[in-house]
């Protein structure tokens, strides 16, 4: 089998992966901010692979990512001919971002339809793929809301004394500290909304989707949310490798 190097560049993390090695969870991680072309081809030194299919979402991180090889780098998009889902009737194909893509294409390998899937990053997106009246598969569409910690930093970057906060252990929304109050007020407000989100989806579908959660809070937030019925830490790296079969 030929190998294939996947990469899924998001805003904090750049994750690289050999195809033939995905059940192994063989994964090599870099925070993307410190990309350059030394650290990427440092991060796959060990590896050979023949061709490398991207997922990215950082366009000045991919300028670097396909400047580090010399094999052929094929950029996942929405206009891909043989996709196997229909992304045809989603009015804003040209900013669909790659990462929503690649979900999507990972809801359709491994998950029963309606399906969403939940991305909780610096962003929380949110992307539903139902059954077609052909048996085929069809994006319908989605979501999008600040993630947990965007949500906790824009109260620091907008205020003049409110502290950045991280997670911390706090299960009360009535706070005894500054920190304990912006992470009470976040951290379920959070919740709710994701919980808002799932449930708005449900009511436009008329039936209980299968929800997957990825993305560095989705482990965090399942324990909160009894919408989400999984937690697929691998699920954007799972389509991509669904859409490497496929070349």
């Amino acid at each position: 089998m030929e190998e294939i190097l996947l990469i899924d560049n998001s805003n904090t993390r750049t994750k690289f992966c050999l195809l033939s090695r995905m059940g192994e969870n063989a994964v090599h991680c870099l925070p993307t901010q410190d990309l350059s072309v030394a650290s990427i081809l440092d991060a796959v030194k060990d590896w050979s692979f023949s061709r490398v299919v991207l997922c990215s979402v950082v366009p000045e991180a991919a300028c670097k990512l396909r400047a580090a090889f010399n094999q052929p780098v094929i950029s996942l998009s929405s206009d891909i001919a043989g996709l196997k889902v229909d992304f045809s009737h989603y009015l804003g194909r040209n900013t669909l971002g790659a990462d929503r893509v690649a979900n999507v294409l990972g809801l359709a390998a491994a998950y029963p339809v309606p399906a969403v899937a939940v991305d909780m990053g610096t962003a929380v997106t949110f992307d539903v793929v139902t059954p077609a009246p052909d048996a085929s598969l069809r994006f319908r569409g989605g979501a999008i809301t600040p993630g947990l910690q965007t949500l906790c930093q824009s109260l620091h970057h907008s205020t003049a004394l409110l502290p950045s906060v991280q997670r911390q252990q706090c299960s009360s929304c009535v706070g005894q500290t500054t920190q304990e109050a912006i992470w009470g007020g976040c951290s379920i407000g959070f919740c709710a909304m994701v919980r808002g989100v799932l449930q708005q989806i449900e009511r436009e579908l008329g039936c209980k989707p299968y929800v997957v959660a990825t993305g560095g809070d989705a482990a965090w937030a399942a324990a909160l949310i009894p919408e989400i019925d999984t937690v697929a830490p691998m699920l954007t790296l799972s389509g991509l490798a669904f859409f490497a079969q496929t070349l």
